[in-house]
């Protein structure tokens, strides 16, 4: 069963450069509106045939997708699991528990947090 990831660890793993793959499960309609800086895109439907061509066994992989649908990224780890992948986690709360922990995100509707000038 896949581990869960929180928000904090994983823009953690995101600021010490660990080597792992960040995937984004959602329709790429949405993933072109805002995802998390550095996560690709593999649609839920496509996930078993792109795993296979473009993924290691041995890669450290995190899946995440919408908190709508929180079921789909726990699917999703599973089905990379069956594919044999054995370093996958589910990031807890996807997309929206990212934005709601003040991190940033990339793509059309971008969550930009400003920087603060100092006077």
């Amino acid at each position: 069963m896949a581990r869960l990831m929180s928000s904090t660890e994983l823009q953690q793993r995101i600021v010490e450069g660990e080597d792992f793959v960040l995937i984004d499960i959602l329709n790429p309609e949405d993933y072109q509106r805002e995802h998390i800086p550095g996560a690709i895109n593999i649609p839920v439907e496509s996930l078993k045939e792109r795993a296979r061509k473009d993924l290691g066994k041995n890669q450290r992989i995190v899946v995440y997708g919408d908190s709508h649908d929180a079921e789909a990224s726990t699917r999703a780890a599973k089905i990379l699991e069956e594919l044999g992948f054995r370093k996958v986690s589910d990031f807890d709360g996807g997309l929206d528990a990212w934005k709601n922990a003040g991190f940033l995100t990339e793509g059309s509707e971008a969550q930009i947090v400003g920087e603060v000038t100092r006077l």
